[in-house]
């Protein structure tokens, strides 16, 4: 059985998805595809636009045969962990034989050596590293650089793109975990932060279109499959917008509290938050004031999360479980491969005791909320059955 493993947030699934999807199915001649997706608040640092139960379903709709959910301290993380999270559930489930993921430069080659690379660096990488990171460039483009000047060969404004990197993470955690899982890497088409709605357009373009009102733009961006979940979420009102959790996130701040063990949160920058919380009415506004070269956007983003939902410092290890979120009926033999793996899939997180798990409930309860419904709804969420 030949079984490809996914991460991702569809969030909404678009062209590009389905693109990505078809092609690591037919790369891996797979019999299956599983798919791990973020949960409530997903790694850009904000609440999804649409349910963890719309995207899992229009993942199924679109091929998918099996849907899990990644625990939120590994969602809603800097990129290392986040692939610690999707990779280290792929792993540990014991069918998955394939890796596929989007990257800017898809040699697996390419990938390996730069992974290598960053796994046994020298000094003089590190002190490139350290020079370009004083000169307040991001973290990735300060390894990119660094790496780049280690080898010409290499060109910097792929290595720090943000698909190639999180590609890297992928790689090096495939290593740490003594996998066998294959890697296979995926040509991405189009940019990750294009704004424009092409033929395989960005998520952040499509949700922008989603929420200025331009449905027919956003319509033309979406599978057949998958465009009556997002019209019939969209018509529903089940949408969490960006700012919905804005006053509460600003009341928490404002209340005071000791948030230097939070996730993402370090050099001072639970202080820096603190002071500036007085001074915004949004959280858009919040970041604006904090975003420096020593803080990037998603990373304050990130932080801010972390603190309204109470995450502090996770151990550096792979997740103890994932949620079943869904799966086609004609995956049931894979179902019963993974079952003798032992690995939790948890279907009913309302009996579970697992903090942990109420950590993933008190994310959903609060998307809930921010999409104007009753918090106990994130309760009575069911396995959906394609």
């Amino acid at each position: 059985m030949r079984v490809c493993g996914i991460v991702a947030e569809y969030d909404p699934f678009h062209h590009g998805h389905l693109y990505h999807l078809k092609q690591c199915k037919q790369a891996a001649q797979a019999d299956y595809v599983i798919c791990v997706i973020s949960c409530a608040f997903t790694q850009r640092g904000m609440p999804g636009l649409f349910s963890t139960q719309d995207r899992a379903r229009m993942a199924l709709e679109a091929g998918a045969d099996l849907v899990l959910g990644m625990p939120q301290s590994y969602g809603c993380a800097q990129a290392n962990r986040f692939a610690l999270g999707g990779v280290g559930i792929l792993d540990s489930l014991r069918v998955v034989t394939h890796l596929g993921f989007g990257v800017e430069k898809a040699s697996l080659p390419f990938l390996q050596t730069v992974a290598a690379k960053l796994d046994d660096p020298d000094e003089s990488y590190y002190l490139r590293q350290r020079e370009a990171l004083k000169a307040g460039k991001s973290f990735a483009r300060a390894q990119g650089e660094a790496l780049a000047q280690s080898d010409g060969r290499l060109d910097p404004a792929i290595l720090s793109a943000p698909n190639f990197v999180l590609g890297l993470c992928y790689m090096r955690t495939l290593k740490r975990l003594n996998s066998p899982i294959q890697a296979i890497p995926i040509i991405r088409k189009g940019s990750y932060h294009d704004t424009r709605l092409t033929p395989l357009p960005s998520a952040s373009a499509v949700r922008a279109a989603l929420v200025r009102g331009d449905w027919q733009g956003a319509a033309r961006a979406l599978p057949d499959c998958v465009y009556p979940l997002v019209a019939g979420a969209v018509l529903a009102q089940n949408l969490h917008l960006p700012g919905a959790l804005d006053k509460a996130l600003l009341a928490k701040l404002l209340s005071g509290g000791d948030y230097s063990q939070i996730a993402e949160i370090s050099e001072g920058l639970d202080q820096s938050i603190l002071r500036a919380a007085g001074n915004a009415n949004s959280r858009e506004a919040l970041i604006r004031l904090l975003k420096s070269k020593r803080y990037p956007y998603t990373r304050i983003n990130r932080a801010l999360t972390n603190i309204l939902l109470d995450v502090n410092i996770q151990p550096d290890e792979r997740p103890g479980y994932a949620r079943l979120l869904g799966f086609r009926s004609t995956a049931l033999p894979l179902l019963r491969v993974i079952k003798p793996s032992g690995f939790p899939l948890v279907d009913r997180p309302a009996k579970a005791s697992d903090p942990a798990i109420e950590l993933d409930m008190r994310a959903e309860m609060l998307w809930h909320l921010g999409a104007g419904q009753s918090a106990s709804l994130a309760w009575q969420q069911s396995m959906i059955i394609v």
